[in-house]
Parts: C-alpha cells; sequence; structure tokens
C-alpha cells in the first residue's frame, strides 16, 4: 500500500480513538479530516503533491458517484446492503468503518470518508507550488454538488424516515408519542384532574395496583393514579432517578405497549391493564396459561380513520373501507374522490389500533400492508410496516383521542363511517358505528383487593370524569359494589 492510503489508514485509526472512550461519533468528522491534514503537512517535502491531489481527487469522485448510485437504487437508505459493499471497498478507513458500523452510524461513516479525502485534495492542491486551475475544477465541483443535493433529497425521504411513524425517545424507547408532559410527576404536566380529593385513595404503596396498557391510555391511568395513589408523584420520580432497570419505565404507573403489557397482566406482572379489548389471539394467550380474565369497560372511544385535510372525500361507509383494506379498491374516484391511487397504511401486527382493525375487518381479510427494508448491522435485513405518511392519495387508521387528544398526526381530517362524524357527542350515543369500549383488563384471581376498588372508583362519578377530562367518551357512572362482595 502506498503512503497515500497509509495515510487515510493512520488518520482512520487515531481519529477512532475518541470513540474507545465514549466520545460522540461526530467528533470523527472533525478528528479524520484534520488529522488527514496534519499528517500531509508533516510529510511536506517527501510526497508528490501532484500525485496526491490526484489520487484524493479522484477518490472522492469515484466514491461520490458510487454512493450516489447506490442511495437511488436503495431509495435513500445508507443503511441498505449496497451501501455496506461500497464500504467494503473504503479498506484505509478499515478502523474507522468497524467501530461506526458496530454502533450504526453509516451516514457519520460516509461523511468523514469524503471530508478525509477533501482534506487531502485540498492540502496537496494548495501545497504543490502550482497556481489553481480553477476552471478545470468546475465541471468536477458542479458534479460533486449535483450528488450531493442529491443524496441529502433521498436521505430526508427515505422510507424509514417517511414510513418509520414518531419515533418520540420517551417511555423507554416504546412509545410513538411525546408523553413527557403526561408523567404523574410532570411539572406542568397535562394530565387530566379533579377539583377536590378523589373518593376512593390508596395511602400505603405496597396496597396499589400496578398499572399498564396500550399507549393511548396512558395519559387516562396516569391521571387515575395521580387522583387515587397518595405521593405517587414521588415515588415515580424517586424510582425514575434511581436508575432502576425493571424492563418498564415506571415503578407502578408503567407503560409498554398493548401486547407487553397485556403479557404482564397474564403473568401477573402487572395488576390493571388498559386498552381496547382484547384480541382472540390474546384471550387465548391468557386461556393457555390457565388465566381468567375481567374485561370491564370504563369509557368509549372511536376507531376513526383519516385522510390528508384537502382530501375531497369526507365519508366513506364501512363497506367501502373493508373493500379498500382488502384490495378490491384501489383509486379514490371508486369511492366519489379525486382519480388517484390509494396508500392504505396499516399498523404493526399486534398494536391496539391493528386488532381493532382486525375485528371491524371481520371475515374480510386485509391485503399486504406497505413494507420497507431496514439494515442493522448486527440483525441483517428487518421488514417494517410503513406508517401513515401525510403524503397524496393516504388513508390511515387510529383511535380518535390519538388525532385529537395527543395530536399524533399533522395536517389530517378524520372521516366520517356511514355519513356520521366521529364526534364526542356521536361517541356517547353510540351513533357514531365505531364506537369502541375502552376497557380495564384484570385477573379474577388478582391477590390486591384494591383491583376491584379501582374498578368501582373508574365506574364512579369521579372516575368518569377523568375519563371524559381527559378526552374520551363516558359511560353512565355505576353503582359501588355492596361491601364484602
Amino acid at each position: 500500500m502506498s503512503c497515500y492510503g497509509l495515510i487515510p489508514l493512520g488518520a482512520s485509526f487515531l481519529g477512532a480513538l475518541p470513540l474507545f472512550f465514549g466520545g460522540p461519533s461526530w467528533t470523527c468528522l472533525v478528528t479524520v479530516p484534520l488529522l488527514t491534514w496534519l499528517i500531509y503537512f508533516s510529510l511536506d517535502g517527501r510526497v508528490d503533491q501532484r500525485r496526491g491531489a490526484r489520487i484524493n481527487g479522484i477518490s472522492l469522485l469515484l466514491l461520490a458517484l458510487c454512493f450516489t448510485v447506490l442511495m437511488v437504487l436503495g431509495k435513500g437508505s445508507v443503511d441498505s446492503t449496497a451501501v455496506g459493499q461500497l464500504l467494503w471497498l473504503t479498506l484505509p478507513f478499515c478502523p474507522l468503518w468497524l467501530i461506526l458500523s458496530l454502533m450504526g452510524e453509516r451516514l457519520i461513516l460516509v461523511l468523514a470518508i469524503f471530508l478525509t479525502y477533501a482534506a487531502g485534495y485540498l492540502f496537496c492542491t494548495c501545497r504543490k507550488g502550482e497556481r489553481p486551475r480553477w476552471r478545470r475544477l468546475v465541471l468536477p465541483g458542479v458534479g460533486l454538488a449535483l450528488c450531493a443535493a442529491l443524496c441529502t433529497v433521498l436521505y430526508c425521504s427515505r422510507p424509514e424516515a417517511r414510513y418509520g411513524g414518531h419515533g418520540f425517545a420517551y417511555m423507554s424507547g416504546f412509545s410513538s408519542t411525546d408523553f413527557s408532559q403526561y408523567m404523574v410527576y410532570s411539572q406542568p404536566g397535562r394530565l387530566a384532574a379533579l377539583d377536590h380529593p378523589a373518593s376512593f385513595q390508596i395511602e400505603d404503596q405496597a396496597d396499589m395496583p400496578v398499572m399498564d396498557g396500550a399507549e393511548a391510555c396512558y395519559p387516562l391511568y396516569a391521571a387515575a393514579a395521580k387522583a387515587v395513589y397518595q405521593d405517587i408523584a414521588a415515588i415515580e420520580a424517586d424510582w425514575a432517578h434511581s436508575g432502576a432497570d425493571t424492563g418498564t419505565n415506571g415503578k407502578i404507573v408503567t407503560f409498554t405497549n398493548t401486547v407487553m403489557g397485556f403479557d404482564r397482566l397474564v403473568r401477573g406482572d402487572a395488576d390493571l391493564f388498559f386498552g381496547a379489548r382484547p384480541s382472540a389471539d390474546q384471550l387465548a394467550y391468557a386461556a393457555d396459561l390457565g388465566v381468567e380474565l375481567e374485561i370491564t369497560p370504563i369509557g368509549r372511544e372511536a376507531f376513526v380513520f383519516f385522510v390528508e385535510e384537502d382530501n375531497p372525500v369526507d365519508s366513506l361507509t364501512r363497506e367501502q373501507l373493508r373493500a379498500i383494506y382488502h384490495g378490491d379498491v384501489t383509486d379514490w374516484s371508486q369511492v366519489g374522490g379525486t382519480p388517484g391511487e390509494i396508500a392504505a397504511f396499516q399498523r404493526p401486527a399486534g398494536s391496539g389500533s391493528q386488532t381493532m382493525m382486525e375485528y371491524f375487518m371481520g371475515e374480510v381479510s386485509l391485503k399486504e400492508p406497505l413494507t420497507y427494508e431496514m439494515v442493522d448491522s448486527m440483525a441483517g435485513v428487518i421488514r417494517h410496516v410503513a406508517q401513515y405518511a401525510n403524503e397524496h392519495g393516504a388513508l390511515g387508521y387510529s383511535f380518535r383521542y390519538f388525532i385529537e387528544g395527543l395530536s399524533q398526526e399533522q395536517g389530517v381530517k378524520l372521516l366520517a363511517v356511514d355519513g356520521v362524524s366521529p364526534d364526542l357527542a356521536h361517541i356517547e350515543d353510540g351513533s357514531y358505528p365505531l364506537t369502541v369500549p375502552l376497557c380495564l383488563v384484570t385477573r379474577k384471581d388478582a391477590p390486591n383487593p384494591n383491583v376491584k376498588n379501582m374498578i368501582d372508583f373508574f365506574l364512579s362519578p369521579d372516575g368518569q370524569t377523568l375519563v371524559r377530562e381527559t378526552g374520551y367518551g363516558a359511560l353512565a357512572p355505576r353503582e359501588p359494589r355492596p361491601e364484602g362482595e
């Protein structure tokens, strides 16, 4: 290997040293090009600057061209297999390649390689003792600029960015929604609250039933915990600051997701599960483990379909929706809209909204969902369900509280179903055809006596106030259980 290959190798090795000590990956964008410059400077007079400029310039142009082609083929993903194969050709950067690939920082790696060759080219050009011929640089410069612009556009619109969901880094990575203002200890917070002490309260921490549930339900049961569980804000704040790793994001008021939360209930790690009615598979899973469940509706929610706000379609029938998601209807003109393909998005399997969609479809099968591939450096190719993107012709579904209570989707409008809009009045009187119960699921053999008390609280006037103030439809309050029941 010539000195022109050893220079990037040395810069790559030295520039990667901060990563061994926990340094941020972006430092490589500064350290590696700077070290390349310093190495060339230390070798000044012992290398052919003309040849160095030519080698670095040609390497930069070839890599830019190859990378751009692969970005086009990979739809903007730097994690594609083809880009990984290209990076194997950059052997002088192997120390940096190894560390950053294991860290999942391919984009940083690519930028560091380009900047390194650019640094070498600029140094040799400035030091070769000749007046730069700028006219010769116009065409390569324009080419690099066009490649950079195209790659930037492709990267920003790559499938994992468009269809990967919201990706908030809250709730131990389980949430797709920013719940930072809905924690029981958030100050200021956005949880619903009573204007008086709750009719039922639990003082002893050991008597507090552990809560878990679907993502959309977290603001409701967190509000109930704050009203009923004494000092719960301090309990959860102390737990959060302790750094305890229990696989959840709370001690008593926890949130995982529909699948894991239900599993925790069945296995006895949680006492109260909040969500939509369990799926047939979930009920069979509990039965297989010999667990009897009690399912108590505590509120009303709407399963909704939504489109971009400028879509002229305002209402669809249940039959039309099933036909779209079965694949029989594929164009908006077939349902009274402007001609154009219907991009019917689904949700990941096991999520609450996907479970509800399966109930809604009944005997009609769902067509294969839109998917995209992501390449993980350790796990290989992983296929993900493409989540809703607010683009022309898009159609999605969720629960009303996600859209209107949490503002999860922007620039959308909710569709009426069978001519009835999913507003709160139509949800509470049941006229909206896709009104669904918001359920509290418990084990019939729950050892904590406060499990039944919490069911009664949610059905009481105070509990129903929290249900409605959170944004769900309320039920008619039920009388408390007779003492001793």
